[in-house]
């Protein structure tokens, strides 16, 4: 990558960083353009050189790099763990913890996303579609190399990640991790009965 190049991707990566921790925080609708070029110290011109179709375009884009930075890191975390309930437990005390750094005010970028805009922009609605389908199909993987059949892996992953998405939720509501901790215990003895024998 030439050096213009490489200025370039990470002028790009600065907006999309930029875009995620204001849309985690605050949400889409309170989250103005010009304040993501303040917050990344990055001139006008650049927004829309990256991104021409400007907020809605943004909003995709930064929902896709989310989708693929967080599978990436899911799955790394989840495949360092032989026993299934201990990588789960991880990753979920993991986001616990990141959530109690913020002082309860980080949810999750792509249900922010989801939620505002989603039911009448369908691009957008696409984006975040995929997005949640990167990271149930890394936990089925993860299920099914712990022997869950193809079938109730899906139906696990998608109430782990129904969970999880619920829990940051009440969690913020609350401002506790009460409904994160209660979630896991439940997950736990579910998976649990849900595993092979043998294991």
């Amino acid at each position: 990558m030439t050096k213009p190049s490489i200025k370039t991707h990470k002028t790009r990566v600065r907006l999309l960083d930029t875009a995620s921790t204001l849309f985690r925080s605050q949400g889409f609708h309170a989250t103005g353009l010009d304040q993501i070029l303040r917050r990344s110290r990055t001139p006008k011109g650049s927004l829309y050189h990256h991104f021409p179709g400007g907020k809605d375009q943004l909003a995709i884009e930064t929902v896709q790099y989310v989708a693929g930075e967080i599978g990436q890191a899911m799955s790394a975390m989840l495949s360092s763990h032989s026993d299934p309930l201990e990588a789960i437990q991880t990753f979920f005390d993991d986001t616990a913890r990141n959530l109690l750094a913020s002082d309860f005010r980080d949810g999750c970028p792509i249900a922010a996303v989801t939620l505002e805009v989603a039911s009448d922009r369908p691009a957008v609605r696409k984006a975040c579609r995929e997005g949640f389908e990167t990271w149930l199909r890394v936990l089925i993987q993860h299920l099914k190399s712990a022997g869950l059949t193809d079938a109730r892996a899906r139906s696990i992953a998608t109430l782990v990640l129904a969970s999880l998405e619920g829990g940051l939720i009440l969690c913020r509501a609350q401002k506790s991790l009460d409904p994160i901790n209660a979630i896991i215990n439940e997950l736990e003895q579910m998976i649990q009965s849900s595993l092979p024998a043998q294991s």
